[in-house]
């Protein structure tokens, strides 16, 4: 089980917030990680459709969130990362 400490969150919480901020379309890092958890192997498709944007930009916000280990991609499909489940549930050394 993957712990996170109050500064990994807090940098990871910065990180979010700013690309959550300078998007155009409003905040999206959340509910991203929400989806993804909540539906493990989702395709990109499906995420795309149910935000009615391409596909091509939601694969680059995926991207983003695999840089930060909070997100799996296998092919088209997502998961959450170890990282990425312990930064939803909250859990601080």
């Amino acid at each position: 089980m993957v712990m996170l400490g109050p500064r990994e969150r807090m940098a990871i919480d910065r990180r979010l917030a700013g690309w959550d901020v300078s998007s155009a379309r409003g905040p999206w890092t959340r509910w991203f990680l929400e989806s993804v958890r909540d539906r493990p192997g989702v395709r990109a498709a499906e995420l795309a459709a149910e935000l009615d944007r391409p596909v091509s930009r939601l694969k680059s916000q995926a991207w983003s969130l695999a840089e930060l280990d909070l997100l799996v991609r296998d092919g088209q499909a997502y998961w959450l990362s170890e990282r990425g489940a312990a930064y939803l549930a909250g859990r601080d050394k």
